[in-house]
């Protein structure tokens, strides 16, 4: 059985044994942690992005000349080159920055769940679907600035540390510019929960009103933009998953309205995370009309329902709380199952072991085992050559700009 797959059980075995012992939550949560960081830290050449990942890293040198574009022509972001030029300085190869990158990345998770999520092995298990599997173990750049922001941004948001907060959005954005989107958090903070609600709503409106046909085809006469025609006239929307943001979104809302119906009151740090969770239904829901689009924007503020979700069920905790928990619960199951087989189709492995039980684990200490299922090495340069064509474009551009 796929280890990724073993994680994922272990996870949600966890998460049912400190619901019914909350006293082991301590030990319980210790363990999953420390299995989910081995599964993370010590796979090779595994997700989606990994081996275009490794083609990049190898591109970039240890000396990077600021003269020939590398802080605004290549790919990617300029935070993401340095890093990785920090461990070519080293000579640190591909799996050895992943791992490095991935440790980072689960302290950062523990530093946040101890923080603000009162069911910590919960946390980790509902991040499973949208973090781990989708952005730590496939799309790195992603992965690496969602996690600097769940362990230091967010807690420079709560204590209303703006000038930490701004500069920290700009580092995380230098590593993949979806980062902007936390400025927003900024004023979002000030608002009222109802003035949230309220922009919620709009943005729903707005989302649907931008899938009608005559509405696209004024937008781009009016701004005709490459990347608002691509939104616009290419993407493709996706009902299951606007579907799971809408009924996700409403369950959390239905809770919340359930214990201010009682007459309790939600602790001001629920408040305010429940305020951030919210621009994932408004960034969604405005970019519904190119799935690619909208789950990019709107994952670096769902990561935040975890936080909501446990807070508001312990605050509750009677049969609507438990309720819900179930159904988030079940959800997990669902999304992180359907996102651990997309990551073993999207391998491109040759053998036909392309399901999420059976799909084999690859680790650094095996590493030529990879050759087995693809011809990992043989990719690898492929995909060299075309980010060093790429890198020469770039400077041909920038050279014809200085000219």
């Amino acid at each position: 059985m796929s280890l990724y797959f073993l994680t994922f059980l272990l996870l949600a075995g966890g998460t049912l044994c400190a619901w019914f012992r909350p006293q082991y939550e301590g030990r319980i949560y210790l363990g999953c942690w420390g299995v989910a960081t081995v599964c993370l830290c010590f796979r090779f050449g595994q997700g989606t992005d990994y081996g275009t990942y490794h083609a990049i890293y190898e591109t970039i040198p240890a000396v990077i000349d600021f003269s020939k574009g590398y802080i605004c022509g290549f790919y990617p972001e300029i935070g993401w080159r340095l890093l990785s030029a920090a461990f070519k300085v080293f000579h640190a190869p591909f799996w050895v920055f992943t791992m490095v990158i991935g440790l980072a990345e689960m302290l950062l998770i523990d530093r946040f769940l101890r923080r603000y999520v009162p069911m910590k092995t919960a946390g980790l298990f509902l991040l499973y679907p949208v973090l781990f599997v989708t952005y730590m173990v496939s799309g790195l750049r992603q992965g690496w600035a969602i996690c600097l922001f769940l362990g230091i941004l967010v807690p420079f948001y709560m204590e209303r540390k703006w000038v930490a907060y701004v500069l920290g959005v700009l580092l995380a954005a230098s590593f993949h510019r979806v980062g902007y989107a936390w400025l927003v958090l900024v004023v979002a903070y000030y608002l009222p929960l109802k003035g949230m609600a309220g922009l919620t709503g709009l943005s729903v409106i707005g989302g649907l009103t931008l899938q009608i046909g005559a509405v696209e085809q004024l937008l781009v006469r009016i701004l005709p933009v490459y990347h608002l025609k691509q939104f616009l006239l290419k993407g493709e929307i996706s009902v299951l998953a606007t579907g799971e943001r809408l009924v996700s979104f409403g369950m959390v809302i239905l809770l919340y309205w359930w214990i201010k119906r009682e007459g309790k009151e939600v602790e001001r740090k629920t408040e305010l995370l429940l305020k951030a969770y919210m621009c994932n239904i408004c960034f969604y829901m405005l970019l519904s009309g190119s799935a690619y689009y909208a789950s990019r924007y709107a994952a670096i503020f769902k990561v935040l329902e975890c936080a909501v979700v446990a807070a508001l069920v312990l605050e509750k905790k009677d049969h609507v709380a438990k309720a819900v928990a179930g159904f988030f619960f079940g959800l997990t199951m669902l999304m992180g199952v359907k996102n651990l087989q997309a990551m073993a189709v999207n391998c491109g492995y040759d053998k036909p072991k392309n399901n999420f039980w059976d799909f084999p684990y690859v680790s650094v200490f095996q590493r030529e085992a990879i050759e087995q299922y693809i011809p990992y090495e043989k990719r690898l340069w492929k995909k060299y050559q075309i980010e060093v064509e790429d890198q020469k474009l770039w400077m041909i551009t920038g050279e014809e700009g200085d000219g």
